[in-house]
């Protein structure tokens, strides 16, 4: 062996644990202090035990419109995209990272990564789910022409619609780009006190109308879930959150071309989510124990 190509290996080794970090200690630990927790653990808890198949680990943010990147600063882009399994079957996800610049869209992340995500999930008639704690488009990355590839985002999900599952799970701050998809999804759980949904975030809101507010009071669980309707569930922490999109999983087929799951699946399923999490889980009880897909 070369010492060329054991000097590749080792660089490749070298930028897959680097990005596996996502923002970097300090950055992890403010995540957990908010009570959240970091986009790969929520991941772990997704999905099956070593079923997870990540798909642009080793991405990162490219010059766009003459900017300087930050290869460094953005490991994956911000956004991890693969497929793994919820009880034996296969389901796709589309996660962001708010350790890596507030888990904002980048154009890596979201016009190569994301949308090709998006589109073998409909190719292979498999569930979509979100993990939602972003700030929204990267607003450096999506001024002018370059934001009219946002329309390619929604334009899938109107037409996964009926098709796919689709669950927009929201774990965190959410605005703009990534406060739309929950609205065209078919179910979406909301963590109390740390998820909201909005056009604008809170300093966004301050710069234009000089108003003090909050994202929480703005677009929190308790407008979505009790007011708008946008929001089908308010849960306690991240973890309810997953545990209620893998219950909410196990009511429906992978796809219209499926029937629905057997009985028997369906009740482990359901048994092994935590009595403390049902509670939480009857806002909308119908939308749970009969749900359709708008």
């Amino acid at each position: 062996m070369s010492d060329d190509y054991s000097s590749r290996i080792s660089d490749l080794k070298a930028r897959r644990q680097k990005n596996l970090a996502m923002g970097g200690k300090e950055k992890i630990a403010k995540q957990h202090e908010r009570g959240k927790l970091t986009v790969r653990e929520r991941i772990d808890l997704l999905f099956d035990k070593d079923t997870f198949v990540e798909f642009g680990l080793l991405a990162s943010q490219q010059a766009v419109r003459g900017g300087e990147p930050d290869a460094d600063g953005t490991p994956a882009d911000g956004v991890i995209t693969g497929h793994g399994e919820v009880e034996g079957r296969e389901v796709w996800v589309i996660a962001y990272d708010f350790t890596v610049m507030a888990g904002s869209m980048g154009a890596v992340g979201e016009q190569f990564k994301a949308a090709r995500v998006r589109e073998l999930a409909l190719r292979y008639r498999k569930p979509l789910v979100w993990l939602l704690d972003s700030a929204g488009a990267r607003i450096q990355e999506a001024a002018g022409s370059t934001f009219a590839g946002s329309g390619f985002l929604f334009r899938d999900q109107v037409v996964m619609s009926g098709v796919i599952p689709q669950v927009a799970a929201m774990l965190g701050p959410c605005s703009a780009g990534t406060a739309y998809i929950p609205g065209l999804a078919d179910f979406v759980p909301m963590v109390k006190g740390t998820s909201s949904m909005s056009l604008g975030g809170a300093r966004l809101v301050k710069a234009a109308t000089g108003e003090d507010v909050t994202d929480h009071d703005m677009g929190g669980s308790q407008v979505h879930c009790y007011e708008s309707g946008v929001g089908d569930n308010e849960v306690e922490d991240d973890a309810a959150c997953i545990a209620t999109v893998r219950w909410f999983l196990a009511y429906l087929p992978s796809s219209n071309t499926e029937p629905l799951p057997s009985m028997t699946r369906r009740s482990d399923t359901v048994n092994a989510v935590p009595m403390s999490c049902v509670t939480t889980m009857l806002v909308r009880p119908n939308a749970l124990l009969m749900p359709t897909m708008r």
